[in-house]
């Protein structure tokens, strides 16, 4: 496999959209972007510029205005349609594909509601209305928040398999993990056995390391993204396990349900086992509504209705988040609309085919919380599983 092919299908796919959305120019601008990057960057261009450049899509082609030392490194990825290096002046070289293109329309990577499309920096705003005010553009300038939220959202045929790729190694160290929590091992053994496996594997934890995997064991865990404990796993009590791993440049997230028998036990208590078929319930009827047109409200209340109509709280976080080349991708999210902390660009926005979201609805027990989350692409039918969901809990 290339290892540009990415940057190649995004060109591809973004050409058609700019045409459909009848944008004339998208610009993504940088500099030394080792050290301050724009999110969507790394998904258009392949790599690291060293000087003030800008990326350049139309519906026709894509073209890299960069410092001549990074020209001839970008020409040999076959990524861009056009590359012009410069050796003095960005904003001369700016202002002639300006007036070579006159293009009426220019998105620029600022948002008030997505941070994966607010990469822009106030500096490099202000130098390009700078540009734009010298070369008199007379044309409109608005947001690229719509281009980058499908863009980004959107997966190719080759993200999907790296995500995928990513989810067989979370789900085979899960496996692995089952063998070693037993009754009188504490979070932190837990994590420190994840660390190690990770380790064996060469990949890093999909956030955090510090705070991944998350293991919460017993009911008097905290729930959430923080770092293990000395609570000892004990008889009766579940756990639930959140992870996620970087393969090729793609994150998994996926949490599991693990059970420490009692005494004379052979399966969960009824408590546990009842909580555990809801959650997987919901997470299939939500699954079966993943279809374009959907708007993530509407997914999650589909998951968040029935759990409260079996009689349990709502859980206090989204149903989903998309996944990509990180873990919280951006974009749509699947979460309830009456929540402030959720925008309506979030999660009022329709979902769209090849968009990636977690499942992971949950609810408290007084064995501790059940949870289970699931990855799954959007398809026109509904949404499938890229990662093999857990079908009972682990019983340890």
């Amino acid at each position: 496999m290339n290892q540009y092919s990415i940057q190649k299908e995004k060109h591809f796919q973004t050409k058609q959209l700019l045409k459909d959305m009848n944008v004339d120019w998208w610009i993504t601008v940088g500099r030394e972007t080792s050290m301050n990057n724009d999110p969507v960057l790394p998904l258009i261009s392949s790599i690291d510029f060293t000087a003030l450049a800008a990326v350049i899509m139309t519906s026709e082609k894509s073209t890299a205005l960069v410092g001549h030392n990074d020209a001839e490194g970008l020409r040999q990825t076959g990524v861009f349609d056009e590359i012009i290096g410069y050796d003095t002046s960005f904003e001369q070289e700016l202002t002639a594909l300006l007036h070579r293109d006159i293009p009426k329309t220019i998105a620029i990577n600022y948002s008030l509601d997505d941070v994966a499309a607010d990469g822009l920096s106030h500096g490099l705003y202000l130098k390009l209305m700078n540009i734009f005010e010298k070369a008199e553009y007379q044309g409109a300038v608005h947001s690229s928040q719509e281009i980058i939220s499908r863009v980004r959202g959107c997966k190719s045929h080759t993200e999907i398999q790296r995500i995928q790729g990513a989810i067989q190694l979370t789900e085979i160290i899960y496996e692995d993990a089952r063998k070693f929590i037993k009754e009188g091992v504490t979070e932190k053994d837990i994590y420190q056995f994840f660390h190690e496996r990770m380790k064996v594997n060469g990949v890093i934890p999909s956030w955090q390391a510090s705070q991944c995997p998350g293991v919460m064991v017993g009911p008097e865990t905290v729930t959430g993204h923080n770092g293990p404990t000395d609570i000892v796993a004990e008889k009766g009590y579940v756990m639930d396990l959140d992870f996620g791993v970087v393969l090729n440049g793609y994150c998994s997230d996926l949490q599991r349900a693990y059970y420490v028998l009692d005494d004379g036990e052979e399966q969960a208590c009824d408590e546990v086992q009842t909580a555990f078929d809801v959650v997987q319930e919901a997470i299939g009827r939500a699954l079966k509504e993943m279809k374009p047109g959907k708007t993530g409200n509407e997914i999650d209340k589909i998951a968040r209705d029935y759990i409260v109509s079996q009689g349990y709280p709502e859980w206090t976080h989204g149903l989903g988040h998309q996944v990509g080349r990180l873990v919280h991708d951006g974009g749509v999210s699947l979460g309830p609309s009456k929540w402030e902390r959720y925008t309506d660009k979030e999660v009022n926005q329709p979902v769209e085919e090849g968009m990636v979201f977690t499942l992971e609805p949950g609810i408290r027990t007084s064995r501790g919380y059940v949870g289970q989350e699931e990855v799954a692409v959007v398809t026109k039918d509904g949404g499938r599983l890229l990662s093999n969901p857990q079908k009972g809990i682990f019983l340890v």
